[in-house]
């Protein structure tokens, strides 16, 4: 974010101008100490799903993909062969996940998680970290300049 976050403010809210609470503040980089840098946030929606799964289930409960991913540029969609679009680049698929199961592949691009447009790793990460094992996400990707799109049902990270 952009906002002045000092020393301090750790945990406190990040509003935008009308007032309405966007994320927590949760660090800063800074070579003062002070504000003169960049500060970083959880967003709210997120941090809903956490209290959320604290209050039902004692513990934060995460939907896992099973993928290692990378934003999407114009090298990569040189390499690929493929006209440059936004997305985000699976490097690699873990052995038995549900992105596995689903039909993923390294080198898939993804583009959207249920019909929301995905940019970069953190929208994808974001939007996965708000699900629960057990949801379904249909994922929309590129393989080889062609669009397909799968159903994936998320699981536990501990799941087997």
């Amino acid at each position: 974010t952009d906002a002045a976050v000092n020393p301090g403010n750790s945990g406190g809210a990040l509003t935008n101008t009308d007032g309405d609470l966007i994320g927590i503040n949760t660090a800063i980089a800074s070579q003062t100490g002070m504000f003169a840098g960049y500060s970083f946030a959880v967003p709210s929606n997120l941090v809903r799903k956490v209290v959320d799964d604290l209050i039902q289930y004692g513990e934060y409960k995460r939907g896992f993909l099973g993928v290692r991913i990378q934003d999407f540029d114009n090298d990569d969609a040189e390499k690929l062969g493929i006209a440059f679009t936004e997305g985000v680049l699976l490097q690699s698929v873990e052995s038995g996940s549900p992105a596995e199961m689903a039909g993923l592949l390294p080198d898939d691009v993804v583009t959207h998680i249920d019909d929301k447009r995905i940019r970069t790793m953190p929208q994808l990460q974001e939007t996965i970290a708000v699900r629960r094992p057990g949801d379904k996400v249909k994922i929309d990707f590129l393989r080889k300049g062609e669009t397909q799109s799968v159903v994936v049902l998320l699981r536990a990270i501990d799941d087997e």
